[in-house]
């Protein structure tokens, strides 16, 4: 560790009252999306920005904040506002920041609230230490990652508010920097059939069939799930050669199904079923193959059988990445894990997708960092986060940001 560094860790850790009581009050502002209703989150955000005396801006929801220097390259720091529902169950205010045993509780006090906050005082660390960046920092509190990200980080790198040459997004797990990541493509299916009398005029094989009978959708569905089960059980053959984060066991690309819909009553025959899947793949095996095979087995399914009538929607699919570990970005997140944790902790994979992709798909090498565990209560009730934790994360973002500018 150099004398700069431990300036800036020691500063952080100075800030470590200010940092606790900033992100108790972010989680007791409501983020969830749905209803997506982020305009005091938002004020609150940008009005951060301005008191460290950053450019901002705010579109769509999404608040930016740039410390700018005009020269050398540019870091792009992530984290996303937006959360999912509370939910109910609560033992604990989901919009309380309460402090227990070293854990601030809340909806969003990890996933990802806690990435805004670590950026946040990331940033804070380096003006107050002094250090002139060779180089750009853009922060970013974006929406929508709950829900797709198209409104958030797409939103901005589509329409160019944001540029950068690689990318801090913290949104994964903590402990490790996450430089490989996995592939996912959400699939809605749609099966059409004919409504008719089930017990009268049941979906039959052709000798037993009137011009009265009905055309089952939940059974023609059965044989694309039957097809998705045998691809799934295909995947356990072939186990990833990346390393994951201790606690997550998923070496080999997965489909879920997720959700199905069909029919109105048990004495007719449904008309119509819908069936929502999501596919998660290890870097050893592509997206686009995976969704070549799925449609070519759906025009099959639909040659040989004339009433098989379907729609196959593929709103995301994206392929997973793997980073350039001797690239100066990945070197310098490297660094800044060294010496965090004090020892050589090199890059894992993170399977779960994440606004990662927006970024990748546009050539910005990205690596995720976060400060999530598996026991947070994620998407569930009791959401919290390590302190400890959080004050790692945003030592992580501001020694990264140091040695990729400096």
């Amino acid at each position: 560790m150099d004398e700069l560094e431990k300036i800036i860790l020691d500063k952080i850790e100075n800030m470590r009252e200010e940092i606790i009581t900033f992100h108790q009050k972010i989680v007791q502002i409501p983020s969830e999306n749905p209803p997506r209703k982020f305009k005091e989150i938002v004020e609150f955000t940008e009005n951060k920005f301005k008191e460290l005396g950053l450019e901002t801006q705010v579109k769509r929801n999404n608040a930016i904040g740039k410390l700018i220097s005009g020269e050398g390259p540019t870091l792009i720091l992530y984290g996303h506002l937006d959360t999912v529902e509370a939910f109910k169950g609560w033992t604990q205010d989901p919009f309380g920041g309460k402090i227990i045993d070293g854990k601030i509780y809340g909806r969003g006090a990890s996933d990802d609230k806690s990435s805004i906050t670590s950026e946040i005082f990331a940033t804070k660390a380096l003006i107050e230490a002094g250090v002139k960046l060779n180089g750009n920092l853009i922060l970013t509190a974006v929406i929508d990652e709950e829900t797709g990200g198209l409104r958030g980080a797409d939103y901005l790198l589509k329409n160019e508010i944001i540029k950068g040459d690689a990318c801090l997004l913290g949104d994964a797990p903590c402990d490790y920097p996450f430089g490989y990541t996995g592939g996912t493509m959400y699939i809605t299916f749609t099966t059409f059939g004919k409504i008719a009398h089930g017990l009268g005029f049941p979906d039959l094989p052709l000798k037993y069939r009137s011009e009265h009978s009905g055309i089952n959708a939940i059974e023609k569905m059965m044989r694309i799930m039957n097809f998705l089960l045998r691809l799934k059980e295909e995947f356990l053959r072939t186990e990833t050669k990346y390393s994951l984060p201790e606690g997550w066991n998923a070496l080999v690309s997965s489909v879920n199904i997720a959700e199905i819909h069909g029919g109105n009553k048990i004495t007719t025959v449904p008309d119509k079923c819908f069936l929502h899947v999501s596919i998660n793949t290890i870097p050893e095996q592509d997206i686009g193959s995976i969704r070549e095979r799925i449609m070519n087995y759906v025009e099959e399914l639909k040659h040989q059988d004339h009433d098989f009538n379907v729609t196959v929607q593929i709103p995301i699919a994206f392929e997973p990445q793997v980073i350039d570990e001797n690239s100066d970005f990945a070197k310098a997140v490297q660094k800044a894990t060294n010496v965090v944790f004090g020892e050589e902790r090199g890059f894992k994979l993170f399977l779960p997708s994440t606004d990662a992709h927006w970024f990748q798909e546009r050539g910005i090498p990205t690596i995720l960092i976060g400060s999530s565990r598996e026991d947070n209560n994620v998407h569930a009730k009791d959401e919290f986060v390590y302190i400890d934790d959080l004050i790692n994360t945003t030592k992580l973002f501001a020694l990264t940001a140091l040695n990729y500018l400096k």
